[in-house]
């Protein structure tokens, strides 16, 4: 049985949904191995971490090291579930829906991209607002 983390006030849910995510963090945990096994291990499930090291393989220390990293930047959630035999246990779940990345300006003329030397990265974070 999974029980459902407490909802937020309104003034709170609206921050929660306006979360920024660090871009070079998010890009650097995508970068990893261990962390995208932990995403893929939870796909739509929520999953506690000895579930997920089960699944991937993984040491439960660097599972949850990963999963430390991954709430940090927003991408998983904690959620508490209860076992059949009534050990509360955490769990996870991937709380966003996808990532865009846009690198530099599309619409750039030739002459205008060789005046510019560095072009902007932009990222952006699709999350299930339901």
């Amino acid at each position: 049985m999974v029980t459902s983390p407490p909802t937020l006030p309104p003034s709170q849910e609206s921050a929660a949904d306006d979360r920024s995510v660090d871009t070079e963090q998010l890009l650097t945990l995508l970068g990893d191995e261990y962390s995208r096994a932990i995403i893929d291990a939870l796909g739509t499930e929520s999953l506690p971490a000895r579930e997920i090291a089960a699944r991937t393989d993984i040491s439960r220390p660097t599972v949850y090291r990963r999963l430390d990293r991954l709430k940090d930047a927003g991408v998983v959630e904690p959620t508490m579930t209860v076992d059949p035999d009534g050990h509360h246990r955490q769990a996870f779940a991937v709380v966003i829906d996808g990532v865009e990345l846009s690198l530099g300006d599309t619409a750039a003329t030739p002459a205008a991209s060789s005046t510019d030397t560095a072009s902007p990265i932009t990222l952006s974070v699709r999350s299930d607002s339901t």
